[in-house]
């Protein structure tokens, strides 16, 4: 197995390794959160090591004290890839972890059972609405959770999903909002520097640009909006270009649907940011219109910084938002209730400044870093409980 390693792991502390597909970067929700986790646990009674199925250029350089292991599985359904996988589980009892936290698809389909048949306690991480679910990998999920000792599910609405199309016990599932990835300490960039006149209201909308995402809600929105002659709004759009419905590029049929409805001018596509916090200080008002989300890493980023929110209801964004009081839900695909909620914030100031105040507050009494990884190291501890041991599922909810 090839590895890379990266300082000394004391046998003292207990060994949790971390199974994912591949890491990117901290970029996307579950990314950030993991390494969010890694990075802060307590070094004093945990000792983290990462498993790869795929390489990472970005752990080579960043992965610090942390050992990575890449075991070069691009398909799971090779046999040398599935050999790849027994083989991983049985270093992993080698090294002595006693604890497997997997995070991400391919990684959930494969490790849970290897993992645990060599003693090894296993968690999964599951942070979306189960969009990746389908008729082929449903039954290898079920079978798998019979292998599993918990469940982190990043909202009840996450939570709710997994026991249903699972059929994890509920028992075993618990429940552990995301934390706080970035500083909402701001550095604010210029207007000017993006093209945004000072007299225009800024909307800002933080999300890689993928169909599932509905930016061309927004844009149509403030095509509404331009169109009534009354407010002149432009809109900031961070993140990845992806494949769109008819073609390779969403960002393309975006640019087309902005031309379309007359604001071209007013739409600006910057792209992926590792911080987008610079961004969203230049906001009145920020937004995210998914069809589903588990619960947004950027819907509690936009909350820190003080910008009042509309959200869609999916998912877990009404156990971030409280509506009326920290933001505005509305029902996916609902371009009317769009626009009337950013109509009201951007010419009642008053009340976006309360809105955002407010939203401030709870990410700092709700949704700390620090709490979301002491939940995760009280996780650890539970399962290795004498308690645990004779009752695997016992976790608390």
């Amino acid at each position: 197995m090839e590895a890379i390693q990266h300082g000394v792991d004391p046998d003292s502390r207990t060994k949790v390794l971390f199974v994912l597909d591949e890491f990117p970067g901290p970029y996307a929700g579950t990314e950030t959160q993991f390494w969010l986790l890694v990075n802060g646990l307590d070094r004093r009674r945990f000792a983290p090591s990462i498993l790869l199925l795929r390489e990472s250029s970005y752990l080579r350089e960043h992965a610090g004290d942390i050992p990575v292991h890449v075991i070069d599985v691009l398909r799971l359904k090779s046999v040398s890839g599935l050999v790849r996988i027994v083989q991983a589980a049985r270093w992993a009892r080698r090294q002595g972890f006693r604890i497997a936290h997997i995070f991400l698809n391919d990684a959930a389909l494969a490790f849970p059972l290897p993992l645990a048949m060599l003693g090894i306690k296993v968690i999964v991480s599951r942070r979306d609405l189960g969009f990746w679910y389908s008729r082929m990998n449903l039954p290898i999920l079920r079978l798998q959770a019979k292998f599993v000792s918990a469940v982190v599910a990043n909202s009840r609405a996450v939570a709710d999903v997994v026991t249903q199309a699972e059929g994890f016990a509920a028992a075993a599932v618990r429940v552990i909002y995301n934390g706080l990835a970035r500083s909402a300490s701001l550095t604010m960039m210029t207007r000017t520097a993006l093209g945004v006149p000072e007299s225009a209201a800024v909307v800002v909308v933080v999300a890689n640009l993928r169909p599932l995402k509905r930016v061309g809600d927004v844009v149509s929105a403030i095509g509404n909006l331009a169109a009534q002659g009354e407010l002149k709004v432009h809109l900031l759009l961070v993140g990845d270009d992806r494949p769109g419905d008819s073609g390779v590029s969403h960002q393309q049929e975006l640019r087309a649907l902005a031309e379309q409805v007359g604001v071209a001018e007013q739409v600006h596509f910057l792209g992926m940011m590792p911080d987008p916090m610079p961004v969203i200080a230049l906001s009145d008002v920020c937004v995210l219109a998914s069809d589903t989300e588990g619960l947004s890493n950027v819907i509690i980023e936009y909350m820190s910084a003080g910008k009042p929110v509309v959200a869609t209801d999916v998912g877990g964004n009404s156990e971030l938002i409280v509506e009326g009081a920290t933001g505005y839900l509305i029902k996916p695909r609902d371009v009317a209730a769009l626009e009337r909620a950013l109509s009201n914030l951007l010419r009642n100031p008053t009340i976006a400044a309360q809105l955002g105040s407010a939203g401030r507050t709870r990410t700092e009494s709700v949704f700390a870093a620090r709490a979301m990884i002491a939940q995760h190291e009280s996780l650890y501890r539970e399962l290795l409980s004498p308690t645990a041991q004779r009752e695997p599922s016992s976790v608390r909810t």
